[in-house]
């Protein structure tokens, strides 16, 4: 019996630490930048707690802040999209192992690499994701004929696609984006591309919202087509965000839904984020893993050797 104590302390402890432990998770939307307004809050937050964040004050304590953030919530990987090539080599040096990084609009609507650019540095490494795609805040459509050249190339090369969709900032169209128009963000605009691009890996920033009822329909008829719930968790009230989920597992698309804060100017947007779906009350603790980590896993295509070390 004595030999087998210590046998047995070890399995219960190793047992318990199994239990305790943080679970992984990836976030499959954030943003990195080259410049950032301080001190500004989220006073448009859905919720008083979301709304008293406030931006850090300049871009290099953004960086430092996001990835204190992802350690402390046990986020192995994230996918940093931004306007600035300078930005992503930043982030990609700090943190290699952690980082992804996305490609986005510059300001005429333009991906900020050419076709043939995207795909070198694709192929080198360098760049991960064509997108976060904000072509709604320049007044376009996913199917303008500019971005044609993009999404062959995408499908092509197996380069993962993500369109914003659904709304944004209050108050743009009268401020920053002057030519943003909330009904560009309708989900269905983007099947002329699907429908053309049937390999394209490609995923709806935002799930489309409010157009909930155009999310769903697409994703049942172009079965690759997967969603994050960027910004949703922190920017709505949590019931508008808790049953535009329920929404979309009722539909049966709990294997498609990826976890994504969307956190921009305010890294304390990531905790909120996390915890708010870790608290979904109609989720099982199944539906959770798969929201939280194994869908992204899946997406990205991840490797067993890659998904392994992000158990430990």
């Amino acid at each position: 019996m004595r030999k087998l104590l210590p046998i047995l302390f070890l399995t219960i402890s190793v047992v318990v630490y199994s239990q305790g432990a943080k679970k992984p998770i990836i976030d499959i939307h954030l943003h990195g930048y080259s410049s950032i307004p301080p001190n500004v809050q989220a006073s448009w937050a859905g919720e008083s707690y979301a709304q008293e964040l406030t931006s850090p004050q300049n871009s290099e304590r953004h960086l430092q802040m996001v990835t204190e953030e992802m350690e402390k919530n046990n986020i192995k990987l994230g996918v940093i999209s931004s306007t600035s090539l300078e930005a992503l080599k930043k982030w990609k040096t700090n943190a290699p192992e952690l980082i992804l990084t996305g490609i986005q609009t510059d300001e005429l609507g333009r991906p900020i690499l050419s076709p043939d650019s995207l795909k070198i540095l694709f192929e080198k490494g360098e760049v991960d994701i064509l997108g976060e795609l904000g072509l709604q805040y320049f007044g376009l459509s996913p199917d303008v004929p500019t971005m044609a050249p993009y999404y062959k190339i995408a499908e092509e090369n197996g380069i993962p696609v993500c369109l914003h969709t659904g709304l944004g900032p209050p108050g743009g169209p009268h401020s920053f984006a002057p030519k943003f128009r909330t009904t560009l963000g309708k989900p269905t605009l983007f099947e002329p591309v699907l429908v053309k691009h049937p390999n394209l890996k490609a995923f709806l920033a935002h799930a489309g919202y409010p157009y909930i009822q155009e999310t769903i329909a697409m994703m049942y008829v172009y079965p690759k087509l997967y969603t994050d719930i960027g910004v949703l968790t922190w920017a709505l009230p949590i019931e508008a965000f808790y049953s535009t989920l329920k929404q979309l597992m009722d539909a049966g698309f709990g294997k498609r839904i990826m976890f994504g804060s969307d956190q921009m100017m305010w890294p304390g947007a990531i905790s909120i984020a996390v915890k708010t779906v870790k608290e979904a009350p109609f989720l099982t603790e199944s539906e959770k893993r798969d929201i939280l980590y194994n869908n992204a896993a899946r997406f990205l295509e991840l490797s067993p050797e890659v998904i392994s070390s992000h158990q430990k």
